[in-house]
């Protein structure tokens, strides 16, 4: 029985390696690419070190001002939207879940619904819309865009949160005085916080890394974001891949370094100990 358990984890763990190299290769590539001399990227057979390191694309990118205008495009509406998903997400579904005596489930399940409609269906309905009102070419029209997506979710995902912590801790709270705002932003937040955050990274990475909506709405430099300039940067007759992947290594990090950071809010059994027996 000992030996066929360490078979069993000998086996789990050789999966892991595996799905781990699957998931991890194609980033260690676009790093390794990222510093190569361009005679290492074209050469064949394929050269998987570089012979040299260089940092020539990396500058090459980052001193084409078209890169960093996209790059503060995305920065901008990536936090814009995450900052209003929050706002209004989280009072919405604390009403939904706590200030809704009923409907409030079939709300949630409406929302949720709502998200299974095809991306494509919206894009002529937005489009004449952010005509009519003048936000073509324009970071709000961005902006009003991604929340029609980020919105609906990060309600979910919150009101999701908020259904795991005890009432009975709500209850408490008003016994001793506590109005719904004191009880929402003191008692119920800190404890909500890891999927309030989990939302945020959410919408900041859709907003981020999203690349249909801004290239359909945005037509002109001043308003195109970081993964729209990345199109325009495969070229007409060559690719630069070099380029393209040092492009790529930068656009990952506003997305790997936070997620990194704030991995301690991942922490489960937050509300342990909350209530007295």
């Amino acid at each position: 029985m000992e030996r066929s358990s360490r078979y069993v984890q000998l086996l789990a763990h050789l999966v892991l390696a595996a799905t781990a190299v699957f998931v991890l290769f194609p980033y260690a590539w676009m790093l390794v690419t990222s510093i190569k001399p361009i005679a290492d990227v074209i050469a064949w057979p394929i050269r998987w070190l570089p012979s040299a390191v260089t940092l020539d694309n990396y500058a090459a990118i980052l001193g084409d001002s078209r890169f960093l205008r996209s790059l503060i495009n995305s920065a901008v509406v990536s936090i814009v939207v995450t900052t209003l998903s929050l706002a209004l997400a989280v009072p919405a579904a604390y009403g939904l879940t706590r200030l809704v005596e009923h409907g409030g489930r079939p709300a949630l399940i409406g929302i949720l619904a709502s998200q299974f409609f095809p991306p494509m269906v919206f894009f002529v309905p937005f489009y004449i819309i952010l005509q009519a009102v003048g936000l073509l070419n324009t970071l709000p029209g961005l902006v009003f865009a991604y929340l029609s997506v980020t919105l609906p979710i990060c309600t979910w995902m919150v009101a999701t949160s908020l259904r795991d912590i005890p009432v009975e801790i709500e209850e408490a709270a008003r016994i001793d005085g506590c109005g719904d705002f004191r009880i929402l932003f003191e008692i119920v937040l800190p404890i909500a916080t890891p999927g309030i955050v989990t939302a945020g990274i959410f919408a900041f990475v859709l907003s981020w890394q999203e690349y249909i909506f801004a290239l359909l709405y945005t037509t002109t430099e001043r308003a195109q974001t970081a993964p729209v300039l990345l199109f325009y940067l495969l070229g007409q007759h060559q690719i630069d891949y070099a380029r393209l992947m040092a492009a790529a290594v930068l656009l990952s990090i506003p997305i790997a370094v936070p997620f990194a950071i704030i991995q301690r809010f991942y922490r489960s059994g937050m509300t342990e100990g909350g209530i007295k027996g």
